[in-house]
């Protein structure tokens, strides 16, 4: 079945817009982040060297030169015996090698107790350090969670190019059904798998399209799968696909398109079928509520995905490819 699904088109989205799509294309870093070398937390930049031998009982004590707020480049060189106070974020000063943390400083005016040493670039995130330019950063075909999108801003990336999500219109059929807040007159049931159904098509990342219900009549059911179809990638029908006498939906879906199976090995679920039309697809789900459910997460939810361009379909994969 898979091997008959076409995956969508691919558009332009901007990345307010594109979580929950997947990228078509590998992006690489134009730029380095960070794009400087800069304080991994708020203290005093300093040369590593001043405060080696830095302790409580032994402090060093340096001049402080400035204050580098993040935002702004540094205006002074830190030379020996000096130091400049800086926050996270904020650009290291040149002549400066480590950040000692303000909890284990103290300030006196121009001067600053240092009590404990630190490591040659200790607190000191690198140019680059996090993504480095020319990086693929995200290859094709990655889900874009919140998380991407961050890092797409970072990457100063506007817009990407994602395969479509497909449009899903669902129909239910039956001349028993009832839609929502009506009586429920005798022989008659509620209308729940478009509804049930619908949600499985949002959760699966498709947009669905409710179409209503198509009564037992073969002209006016071709009518509104028809018509479904003019606006859809996919439509999924509910109902009617038996032997019953009312049964229509195999009779009219085999004058639209191709019917590539009916009836498979399984229960519940067993009625279910799969028809080509054009570039569209159309699956046929049995009507019994739970068979619907089922048939939509072995067959339609892998056919989804497949068409927005995921490559991991089945459930055993999708643990590790959404994680």
């Amino acid at each position: 079945m898979l091997n008959t699904i076409p995956v969508l088109p691919t558009e332009k989205r901007e990345i307010l817009n594109c979580a929950g799509y997947v990228l078509a294309e590998a992006l690489h870093a134009e730029e380095n982040i960070p794009p400087f070398d800069n304080s991994a937390m708020d203290g005093f930049a300093v040369r590593a060297a001043d405060v080696q031998n830095a302790s409580e009982t032994k402090p060093a004590v340096l001049t402080v030169v400035e204050t580098i707020a993040a935002g702004y480049a540094p205006t002074k060189q830190v030379a020996p015996g000096q130091t400049s106070r800086i926050m996270t974020g904020a650009m290291m000063p040149e002549g400066a090698d480590a950040v000692v943390m303000q909890e284990v400083t103290q300030r006196d005016g121009d001067e600053v107790k240092i009590f404990e040493g630190v490591d040659k670039t200790g607190n000191v995130r690198f140019t680059g350090e996090s993504v480095a330019k020319e990086q693929q950063v995200m290859g094709k075909g990655k889900y874009l969670r919140p998380p991407e999108v961050s890092m797409l801003a970072s990457l100063n990336c506007p817009e990407v190019t994602v395969y479509r999500k497909p449009t899903v219109a669902i129909v239910s059929t039956g001349d028993e059904l009832t839609p929502l807040g009506e009586p429920l007159e005798p022989g008659k049931i509620r209308d729940s798998n478009r509804y049930g159904l619908y949600a499985q098509v949002e959760e699966a990342g498709g947009i669905p399209i409710d179409m209503g219900i198509a009564p037992d009549d073969e002209v006016e059911t071709e009518r509104i799968f028809r018509a479904a179809l003019a606006k859809a990638d996919a439509l999924i029908t509910s109902g009617g696909v038996s032997v019953g006498e009312h049964d229509v939906v195999k009779s009219v879906l085999a004058r639209l398109g191709k019917i590539n199976f009916w009836r498979v090995a399984m229960k519940p679920g067993k009625t279910a079928g799969l028809t080509a039309f054009r570039t569209e697809n159309l699956f046929w789900i049995a009507g019994n509520p739970v068979s619907s459910l089922v048939v939509f997460e072995l067959f339609v939810r892998p056919a989804l995905l497949k068409m927005a361009g995921h490559t991991e379909l089945l459930a055993s994969d999708l643990q590790s490819h959404f994680s």
